[in-house]
């Protein structure tokens, strides 16, 4: 906006024509600028808000690696320390189970694995193939293994139980028998048989131990 004086001419004419000298829009045009301004500095200050976040968020979860594994304040340490405890959990686990293991052919109940043969062998002959295996006739010594193998085969197998010398039945391992299945029929002779798909309570039989069988191997893995 601009004034022009007048040194001369009449009072009237000079303020006549001071209100006809056109006004600059200056003042709106400063209101306008300074309203951007101020937009553009309230985004400016959000986006270093944002920038601080993300900054500090990334450089917590770095130096969490370092960070002391007791230190419950740190959520993102904790998650690192479940995180690790699961993976060598898994890890001792899939180390474990390579030892459980059981060979082809061979079937897995409880810490032992079991082999049920399609081959008839006496109960010596049945015994020395299982040895050569790394086993021995099957033992018997709970009523689950005792359900499990009757329901598990459709054959008469040797078990490891026999009374070859003595008065009494035991095990392989010298052991004497105290859990007994045996069935009503009578037999007669120095080992013993199970009888799969019979019921589990009174499947074992006594038999001549020259008696061409299948056999159960047992393995236990500790």
């Amino acid at each position: 906006m601009y004034i022009k004086l007048c040194n001369f001419g009449k009072p009237t004419d000079c303020a006549l024509k001071a209100k006809q000298q056109p006004i600059s829009d200056t003042p709106r045009k400063v209101r306008v600028y300074r309203i951007i301004s101020l937009v553009l500095f309230a985004v400016c200050i959000l986006l270093l808000i944002v920038i601080l976040g993300l900054f500090v968020k990334l450089t917590g979860k770095q130096s969490c690696q370092n960070a002391d594994p007791t230190d419950t304040s740190l959520q993102e340490c904790n998650l690192k320390k479940c995180q690790d405890i699961y993976q060598q959990s898994l890890f001792h686990e899939s180390q474990c189970s390579c030892h459980h293991d059981c060979d082809k052919g061979w079937s897995k109940f409880e810490n032992s694995c079991y082999f049920l043969s399609k081959e008839r062998l006496s109960w010596h002959e049945s015994r020395k193939y299982c040895q050569r295996r790394g086993g021995d006739l099957a033992m018997i010594t709970n009523g689950r293994l005792q359900r499990y193998l009757t329901t598990k085969g459709n054959m008469h197998y040797w078990i490891g139980l026999n009374h070859v010398g003595t008065n009494q039945w035991i095990w392989n391992n010298n052991t004497v028998l105290t859990v007994r299945y045996w069935g009503q029929r009578f037999s007669s002779g120095d080992c013993a048989l199970l009888a799969a798909n019979e019921e589990p309570e009174r499947s074992w039989h006594q038999s001549i131990c020259t008696l061409y069988l299948q056999y159960i191997c047992q393995i236990t893995r500790t």
